[in-house]
This record gives C-alpha cells, sequence and structure tokens, in this order.
C-alpha cells in the first residue's frame, strides 16, 4: 500500500511540475512581448505578423535540436552513469531531464514556428534510443527485474523496432506520429523508471506501462499501414484513417479534374 502511495504521488507530481512550468513559461512570455509591444506603441496582432513572417531567431530555431541531441546522448549517457555512478538520485535525474526536454522541444518549437518533419522524426528517434538506454541499464544492473519481464521487454522492443523498420520501408524515413496514447505512454514510463530506479518499485504498474507501450507501437503500425503517404503528428487512428479518406478523395478529384 505505501509503495502504491509513493508511486501514485511520483506520477501527480510530475504532472503538476511540468504543467505548472509550462503555464508559467507560457503567461511570462505572453507578459513580456505584450508590455514591449504596448511600449513600442505598435499593435500586438500586427507586431506577432511581423515577427512571424521574420521567422525564427538562430538561438530559437536551434533550442529545440539542442534540445533533442541532448536527450539523444542521454541514452548511452544514462548507461555509462547508472554503470559508473550508481547513486539512484543521478539516473532519476537523467530520467526527469530526458522527460523535460521531451516535452519542451515540441511546445518551444510550435511556439517559434520551426517544428520541421526532420525535427519531429529526431525527436522520435531521441526517444527511442533514450529508452533503449534505460532497458539496458535495466538489463545490465538489474537481471533478475530484466528476466522477471523479459516478454514484456522483448515484446516491446520487437514492436518498437517493427514498426520503425515498417515505416522506412513504406515511406522512406521513420514513424513520428507523436499521438495521445505515445505522450501518455511518456509521461507513464518516466513514472515508472523514477519508482524503480529511485524507489525499487516493480510491481503491476511497471508492467502496465510496458503493455501500454505494446499497445501504442502497435496503433502507429496500424497508422503506416492505412495512410499512403508519410504523415506526422497524427493523434489518433481515427484521424488516420480520415486523412487517408480525404487523401484519396483529393488525388481522386485531381485525376478527375
Amino acid at each position: 500500500m505505501t509503495k502504491f502511495v509513493i508511486l501514485k504521488i511520483i506520477s501527480i507530481a510530475l504532472f503538476v511540475i511540468l504543467r505548472a512550468a509550462l503555464l508559467r513559461s507560457s503567461y511570462a512570455s505572453l507578459s513580456l512581448r505584450m508590455g514591449r509591444w504596448l511600449r513600442k506603441g505598435m499593435d500586438p496582432m500586427q507586431r506577432s505578423i511581423t515577427e512571424n513572417a521574420a521567422g525564427p531567431s538562430w538561438f530559437k530555431a536551434r533550442l529545440p535540436w539542442m534540445l533533442v541531441l541532448f536527450r539523444l546522448a542521454l541514452g548511452p549517457g544514462i548507461v555509462w552513469l547508472g554503470l559508473t555512478r550508481p547513486q539512484r538520485w543521478m539516473t532519476v535525474g537523467c530520467i526527469v531531464l530526458a522527460l523535460v526536454s521531451d516535452i519542451y522541444d515540441g511546445v518551444l518549437a510550435r511556439r517559434w514556428r520551426c517544428d520541421t518533419s526532420r525535427l519531429r522524426r529526431w525527436d522520435t528517434l531521441a526517444d527511442t534510443v533514450f529508452y533503449l538506454g534505460v532497458l539496458a541499464l535495466v538489463m545490465l544492473r538489474y537481471p533478475m527485474t530484466a528476466q522477471h519481464h523479459a516478454v514484456l521487454f522483448v515484446a516491446l522492443v520487437a514492436m518498437e523496432l517493427g514498426q520503425h523498420l515498417f515505416a522506412w520501408m513504406k515511406f522512406g524515413r521513420n514513424a513520428s506520429y507523436h499521438s495521445i496514447l505515445a505522450k501518455v505512454w511518456g509521461l507513464l514510463m518516466a513514472a515508472a523508471t523514477i519508482a524503480f530506479f529511485g524507489f525499487g518499485l516493480d510491481n503491476w504498474f511497471l508492467d502496465a506501462v510496458l503493455a501500454w507501450g505494446i499497445v501504442c507501437n502497435a496503433e502507429g503500425f496500424a497508422m503506416s499501414l492505412v495512410l499512403p503517404i508519410w504523415q506526422r503528428d497524427v493523434p489518433t487512428l481515427g484521424h488516420a484513417l480520415r486523412m487517408r479518406k480525404k487523401i484519396f478523395y483529393e488525388s481522386s478529384s485531381l485525376f478527375i479534374g
């Protein structure tokens, strides 16, 4: 019961902290920009249009990339730290940093209008590499735990790599759907791994998170199966089916016309 309470506290704390930080940063950014516009005597809407037309600055265009590459480096980095620095707080710190970078690379890229398809594909690749590093650390430091969850681990890795391989074969690039299931899975994975490395919690919740990941990858595979061309940021399988109908309708209309 105590472990369950600790796990719930971790999950709620992660959500509240990240949500509060996002709202605070959004409010502060909007307040500063409005203040500058009003002091300059320019209409806020006109100023926003002018800034968006000019494009993001050098720093803004590259900061999301820095966050993605940082998370990519954390994949092998967490394995090295976990084996050479066995302190729990360092492993947990890597997971928290990876989660924060995963959230804010997309938030900042969309806000600054530099969320390109290439960035989104590397974002997905960084997520995969990081959690493969986490899995490798579990296998090397806690072989009994890896053996206990072996079936789910193997199924998850097979589904993850399989759906990306299928997307490469069909579209010539890896899948990057960032679906609702995938976003929820990212939060659940962070909570489960923090609970495991930080508090030694190895129970049904970890099994449930691994099973959620298998379902999430199955949805990604289904999206790649139904979509005729590569698409990014597809929230659900239902959206993918509607995109398929729209693409076929537009192509048939173009052919008939």
